[in-house]
């Protein structure tokens, strides 16, 4: 995107409307590009980052509603968790209402100026 002068990175803008670090935006993109649950470990193997990394923002992410967790029980025991992305018209919307409020912020200054 181009604003003035300036390029604007799309992901720039939605990492700072969620207040991703860029690992935590990394896995996010990822869950976003996948339709079905997966596991850490999948997503450790698909992203090239280490597993307690991608672990990490993914709790951050499920803290912040942007992902679901499943749990699966094993026939034998034990159980897994399964991570798949929330609402995705609830993310969009989420990130509208904060760049909105910012033009808003910037339209009040504009006035003083």
């Amino acid at each position: 995107m181009e604003f003035a002068c300036k390029q604007i990175d799309l992901d720039e803008v939605v990492k700072c409307s969620l207040g991703l670090t860029r690992a935590e935006y990394r896995v996010f993109k990822k869950y976003m590009a996948l339709k079905n649950q997966v596991t850490l470990a999948d997503l450790s193997k698909k992203t090239g980052l280490d597993r307690t990394t991608v672990q990490k923002a993914s709790l951050k992410l499920v803290e912040r509603g942007l992902l679901s967790r499943f749990q699966h029980n094993r026939a034998r025991g034990g159980y897994e968790f399964f991570y798949s992305i929330a609402d995705r018209k609830e993310i969009r919307s989420k990130v509208r209402t904060i760049v909105r409020s910012w033009w808003e912020t910037v339209d009040d200054n504009l006035q003083y100026w």
